[in-house]
């Protein structure tokens, strides 16, 4: 069954800047590279989604964005301006998977029921009771996130997904990819009326070098930093090339500076970036002016 298309603004946000081992996203490789942490915003006329929630840069939050090289970084929640949205307008928020910068910030938005897969809790709770020993099969969480799941649970805003969920919303849909960057990792497919299918891949594509090449050579080559298999990776890929019809750059990786360049966007007085994927008929751009003017592929519209 193909999930019915809906009209949605899609905007992607930086809220947060650092410089990673190139190796940890790009399978094998050396160096370097600059990478933005971002969350994505999808606005119809019924409801205000998130993909991810980013996360405080407080307490464990701000350890593990130490341990992740984050020099940059600026409240999600306040950011949500920039979308023409409040915290409170948000209705539902996807969790790709729990670690810190995606989960780390759903307590900001008070009337958001989040959706994260029912394998992410439960091996995520596995781990962090492992010894230290086994300390690499938990990183990236915090105990203070995964402890706000029950919270959210007894005020009936937490959904607990088993496995693929075709319309959550009207148009979006959620596909897991267990056992790949995360246990219980799920990338989001956006079916729009107006501009076509967007998917959100959490952190199973970093870069479109992941899907395109190295060099644009065609060749997958999977994600460095993998709870799960470099098979289940690389199949993951795949799946995001087929139901994009290959067309990579409807593919909207929160760790790729090149979005800033694939989509009409915008850089701030704080260095951050928003990039306007997609509008809904009627919603007007909300980047300044003549920002929005080169869509996907360089053309001009």
């Amino acid at each position: 069954m193909t999930a019915a298309a809906a009209d949605y603004s899609i905007r992607v946000i930086e809220f947060a800047r650092a410089t990673s081992p190139l190796g940890l996203l790009l399978h094998g490789q050396a160096g370097e590279r600059e990478i933005p942490y971002c969350f994505t915003v999808l606005r119809s006329a019924e409801h205000t989604i998130l993909v991810d929630s980013g996360y405080q840069h407080t307490g464990r939050g701000r350890e593990l964005a130490d341990e992740d090289g984050i020099s940059v970084w600026q409240d999600p929640a306040g950011l949500m301006a920039r979308a023409g949205a409040a915290p409170g307008d948000v209705d539902a928020i996807v969790v790709t998977h729990a670690h810190f910068d995606h989960l780390g910030n759903v307590a900001a938005f008070p009337n958001a029921t989040v959706y994260i897969q029912r394998r992410e809790v439960e091996k995520w709770s596995w781990a962090v009771s492992l010894p230290w020993s086994m300390d690499w099969l938990k990183q990236g969480v915090s105990l203070d996130d995964l402890a706000t799941l029950p919270r959210l649970a007894g005020e009936g805003r937490l959904r607990l997904v088993d496995g693929p969920a075709e319309d959550v919303f009207p148009g979006v849909s959620l596909v897991p990819d267990f056992d790949t960057h995360t246990y219980g990792h799920q990338h989001v497919v956006i079916r729009t009326a107006s501009c076509g299918v967007w998917v959100v891949p959490g952190d199973v594509m970093f870069l479109y070098a992941n899907i395109e090449g190295i060099g644009g050579d065609g060749r997958y080559v999977p994600i460095g930093l993998a709870m799960g298999s470099q098979e289940n990776c690389m199949l993951a890929l795949d799946e995001l090339m087929r139901v994009t019809g290959g067309e990579t750059s409807r593919i909207l990786p929160g760790h790729e500076k090149l979005l800033w360049d694939r989509h009409p966007s915008h850089r701030y007085a704080d260095g951050l970036h928003m990039a306007e994927v997609c509008l809904r008929p009627g919603d007007p751009s909300l980047l300044p002016h003549g920002d929005h003017a080169r869509r996907p592929g360089g053309d001009l519209r």
